[in-house]
């Protein structure tokens, strides 16, 4: 005896451990059922041992605490390592889905096959526009371990890590992605839009939002690319003045090889401008209303009635003769005739000129006359004019003079509006 426990000769220890571990109690449970009642040396040991040796006791024992955690390392560059993995299906389409963990940047493709034929076309294409990563990590899909698709990673110098199975903490870049990706696209489609609308919101808003566990606190766009993106969003801040900036040495190159010179034309230029129909183009006489940017032109088309938009290229001079002479209408007559024709006397030292009221309209008058004669005797022309002494005409100079009042085109002609 020892105490009050019954000390068990060797060679039935074995026996009596079978019989304390017959309902399964446990290391500490057994230890404690042990003590009431046998002893020999070494029996804590034994127990242990028996316990853990046990077949049954291990096929339901409880997992082990977790080990400590070991993160991906940070990689170097963009691009460097990337993590795949699919999501859905989402309205019978499933979603392959590729981050790279270094910038955050996501690549959806979507796709009704999930083979592996069709995921080697989808990370073509992905690859394709960003070039391939050195590290591809999946998980364990049978689509993801096949021989095509190792012989593909292989042919591209792509390492494919494979994680545990059952185990997406290994895979935790882009199985946190999957889940943030599909319940953003179901509150989208809450809003009425439908899926692929909702898909290109998702990724815009993704890509060009500031990410905190990205370098400096970047969005994806601006580590990827090296720019942000712009959104709509942009259209909150003040427009951007465009600097001009031309290509002077290739502007020189083209005009040297090919004589280019200069063309402008001003606005109410009378132009043949070159109307394309089908394959076929032709000379439209027609009208410079103004002028947008530095080579474009908007036409005014009388006989088609509709404005059009031509390159300096596109248009040539117009004149109403053989000879080249200007329009009857765009001569001038010198102003000290007209004046005296009116009964306008202008006084060489006053510098002042009264105006009086219009005479009864001649007949036999041109279309230049009756406009001459309107702008003068406007309802404001009433009031006393200041004018500069007029002075004959000079014999070496002639002495012309253009109307000065803008001409504008209707509202209902122009066709847009430009800020």
């Amino acid at each position: 005896m020892y105490g009050e426990r019954i000390v068990i000769p060797k060679k039935l220890q074995q026996k009596v451990l079978e019989q304390l571990h017959r309902g399964h109690p446990g290391i500490d449970r057994m230890r404690s059922l042990a003590r009431n009642c046998v002893y020999w040396p070494n029996i804590d040991d034994q127990i242990i041992v028996l316990v853990r040796a046990c077949q049954e006791c291990a096929s339901v024992a409880k997992a082990d605490p977790k080990t400590k955690l070991e993160s991906w390392p940070t990689p170097e560059k963009p691009w460097q390592r990337v993590h795949a993995d699919f999501a859905g299906p989402i309205n019978d389409t499933y979603f392959l889905l590729v981050v790279d963990s270094f910038s955050k940047w996501p690549e959806i493709i979507p796709t009704k096959r999930i083979t592996t034929a069709a995921t080697v076309s989808s990370l073509r294409k992905i690859f394709g526009r960003f070039g391939m990563p050195e590290i591809l990590v999946t998980d364990n899909g049978p689509q993801l371990t096949s021989d095509t698709f190792e012989e593909f990673c292989e042919a591209n110098g792509i390492m494919h890590l494979k994680t545990a199975p059952f185990h997406p903490q290994s895979n935790g870049q882009v199985e946190r992605f999957v889940d943030t990706f599909k319940r953003t696209v179901k509150q989208i489609q809450a809003g009425g839009e439908d899926l692929d609308e909702a898909l290109d919101i998702f990724l815009s808003c993704y890509r060009s939002t500031p990410c905190r566990s990205a370098p400096d606190g970047k969005s994806p766009a601006e580590i990827l690319l090296g720019r942000p993106m712009r959104t709509s969003l942009e259209l909150l801040r003040p427009p951007n003045k465009f600097i001009k900036d031309n290509n002077s040495k290739q502007n020189r190159q083209f005009n040297t090889k090919h004589g280019a010179k200069e063309k402008n034309f001003d606005s109410q230029d009378k132009v043949y401008a070159q109307v394309h129909q089908g394959n076929n183009w032709c000379w439209v006489s027609g009208k410079i209303l103004e002028r947008v940017g530095q080579v474009m032109y908007n036409v005014w088309l009388p006989d088609r009635q509709r404005i059009i938009r031509s390159h300096s290229n596109q248009l040539r001079k117009r004149y109403d003769d053989c000879n080249g002479v200007p329009d009857q209408a765009e001569q001038t007559i010198p102003l000290d005739i007209l004046l005296v024709a009116w009964g306008i006397k202008p006084s060489e030292d006053a510098t002042t000129t009264v105006i009086a009221p219009p005479p009864a309209e001649p007949e036999g008058l041109n279309e230049l006359q009756r406009e001459f004669l309107r702008e003068l005797f406007e309802p404001a022309s009433h009031q006393r004019r200041t004018r500069a002494p007029v002075r004959g005409p000079d014999p070496d100079e002639a002495l012309l003079r253009r109307s000065s009042r803008q001409r504008l085109v209707p509202i209902r002609y122009e066709p847009y509006q430009l800020y």
